[in-house]
């Protein structure tokens, strides 16, 4: 990453936001990790933090593939995550702030620090926390909005077959000597299961992150303004040449940067013609405005087929589809059964034939000319309860259709 040059007192808006772009040309680099440079990143960051250099780097093309070796190894050996990153980083905050504190600027770099914050989570801070629910999706399929780790420990099964766990200890093998991959057999005899799985998940937290690492920026602008830390030379090196990384006392797993990733105005991973996250492994995951998605939802987003929303057996990723495809759009394409009207408007009923409980709209003509003389036409979801068209609407004012008086509400 690239210093920021700055003086005490100048910095807004404007500031933050070049930063934040230079960062994310970092952030999101897809180009092929210098595998060596990397290794000497990660050797300079175990020496700065006081314990020799990992002897064996292993290295994988995915996180996904990096969470299981480190999840698998950490059976039997400690990881080093605590020691070289989470304290190292810690004396180097402890540093820094002693040193905006003695120029009396703690304050303005506080304010800093929080605007700078923001503008990189709505770029690439959360897609560590986003890559661990990818790969959770990747396992389980993808569940909609409410894709949580709860899906997962309710799985009792086998999540994939044991070539899987085998193809994994197989590369560790190829690099580690014996005394450490003999304990991993009994695993790449069976089928990753959810336990196995659910840990390898929760791992990510001891990752670091390489070129997507959002304690970096902050650093970085600061040493722009003269406060620097020697001690994250280590990590600034890493981040131009690398990506996540799992820290052991003997070894180091290293994952290579992704081949694909694209995200929204938000940081979160979407794409609207194909995967939004991607790896040279092939693994790559799917996704919509952050939510996880299987590949027929882009193509219903393509051709937008109301026939799509009948037959989609998934509740949730059917309601994104009805976002999408608009309820009067819906109305109009689906056959939807005319149920009811009054003087209030018209009540349509679609049934889905699952346990998904059947959409409700109510089509009402505003009551009050627009400037140009025509009425506005509204499509409102109802609860499903709904008989009357002039319940729908008033329950969309909070009232029961007694209190409903149109003009009144208006």
């Amino acid at each position: 990453m690239s210093s920021t040059q700055l003086v005490v007192g100048n910095a807004g808006e404007d500031a933050i936001a070049k930063h934040v772009a230079r960062c994310k040309t970092v952030a999101f680099n897809v180009s092929a990790c210098n595998k060596q440079k990397a290794q000497d990143a990660v050797s300079k960051i175990y020496a700065t933090a006081g314990f020799r250099p990992p002897q064996y780097f292993v290295w994988f093309a995915s996180p996904f593939a990096g969470s299981l070796a480190a999840v698998l190894l950490s059976k039997t050996n400690e990881s080093y995550f605590e020691n070289v990153i989470t304290k190292l980083k810690g004396r180097c905050s402890t540093q820094l702030w002693q040193m905006i504190e003695a120029k009396g600027t703690s304050l303005w770099w506080g304010n800093v620090r929080d605007a700078l914050t923001r503008e990189i989570d709505k770029s690439f801070g959360t897609i560590p926390q986003q890559t661990r629910l990818a790969i959770l999706a990747f396992l389980i399929g993808p569940v909609g909005p409410r894709l949580s780790m709860q899906n997962l420990a309710s799985v009792d099964m086998e999540l994939a077959p044991p070539k899987l766990t085998q193809g994994i200890i197989g590369e560790l093998s190829k690099v580690l000597p014996a005394r450490y991959t003999e304990p991993l057999t009994t695993y790449g005899e069976r089928g990753l299961s959810a336990s196995v799985a659910n840990s390898a998940i929760s791992y990510i937290g001891k990752a670091g992150y390489g070129n997507q690492d959002a304690d970096l920026p902050f650093y970085d602008f600061c040493r722009g303004a003269g406060f620097k830390i020697p001690d994250m030379d280590g990590f600034f090196q890493l981040a131009n040449v690398g990506g996540w990384w799992w820290p052991f006392q003997d070894f180091c797993i290293m994952v290579e940067k992704p081949s694909q990733i694209t995200v929204d105005s938000e940081g979160l991973l979407h794409h609207e013609l194909t995967s939004a996250l991607a790896y040279r492994d092939n693994w790559k995951t799917f996704a919509w405005h952050g939510v996880f998605v299987p590949d027929r939802f882009l193509t219903f987003a393509k051709r937008r087929n109301v026939d799509d929303i009948l037959m989609e057996p998934n509740v949730e990723l059917r309601r994104m589809m009805l976002d999408m495809y608009g309820l009067d759009n819906f109305i109009n394409d689906s056959g939807a059964q005319k149920i009811q009207e009054d003087k209030c408007g018209i009540l349509y009923r679609q049934e889905f034939g699952d346990d998904d409980e059947p959409l409700v709209i109510v089509k009402v003509i505003n009551s009050t000319p627009e400037p140009d003389g025509t009425y506005n036409i509204y499509f409102l979801r109802v609860p499903p309860t709904t008989m009357t068209a002039r319940e729908g609407i008033a329950w969309t004012f909070g009232l029961t259709p007694d209190e409903y008086f149109p003009l009144r509400e208006t």
